[in-house]
């Protein structure tokens, strides 16, 4: 997947990141829906105190939901074909957001654990396929749910570390991005889970958008 194509889309993508993300933590329990070293950390915390299934179980089950949908996503990804088709995969986190989203309005999360289990599953499994599909299209530089690699690569390749990169304008860009848009979740996650996830769905959206016509533009001048 080519940057400068999809630049627009990818950096829109760091947004729906820090929002579902945001939204799982601040609306769900405290669990982090692409932050997988967060809920690793929960977890082992968990452990030390002795309470793995009471306190550690939904860090367990955020992982699990990843997982899934890396393994979805590489499967999808395989059967769409090579090249631009495979960014059709993407449809598949618009999927998932979209099916939380409508949860979220069916049902009230604070009072419906099963609900709330079912939300972080299918949250973790969008951004476990969203994560998959980025790092298989090789995009760098662009803080999705890889946000300490891209500010490690900010600051190791600045004057500060004695080097200069032309690449800070965006992994400062779509840092940023995430920082505002995670505020914003958290806001709207705090009134209620279904303004926040309703955002990242048309955010998520917009981005699609943007990849079905980067894509059509090169299928056409591929003629």
């Amino acid at each position: 997947m080519g940057i400068p194509e999809h630049k627009y889309g990818v950096y829109l993508l760091a947004c729906v990141c820090g929002l579902v993300d945001v939204t799982c933590f601040v609306g769900l329990n405290g669990v982090f829906s692409a932050m997988m070293t967060g809920n690793i950390l929960m977890f082992t915390i968990a452990l030390a105190e002795g309470h793995p299934i009471e306190l550690g179980l939904k860090y367990v089950r955020a992982l699990g939901g990843f997982t899934i949908g890396i393994i979805i996503a590489a499967r999808v990804m395989k059967a769409c074909g090579s090249g631009n088709r495979s960014r059709k995969a993407f449809w598949l986190v618009w999927l998932l957001i979209g099916a939380a989203m409508a949860l979220t309005f069916w049902g009230t999360p604070e009072t419906h654990p099963t609900l709330r289990d079912m939300l972080v599953n299918l949250l973790s499994m969008a951004m476990g396929a969203m994560t998959t599909i980025v790092r298989v299209h090789g995009v760098q530089d662009f803080a999705t749910s890889l946000l300490t690699g891209t500010y490690t690569s900010l600051i190791a390749e600045s004057p500060l570390a004695a080097s200069k990169s032309d690449r800070w304008i965006r992994r400062l860009t779509s840092i940023l991005l995430f920082i505002v848009s995670g505020a914003i979740g958290g806001y709207l996650a705090k009134i209620d889970p279904a303004w926040s996830l309703g955002l990242a769905f048309i955010v998520m959206s917009l981005a699609m958008v943007i990849f079905n016509k980067s894509a059509q533009a090169l299928d056409t001048s591929t003629l």
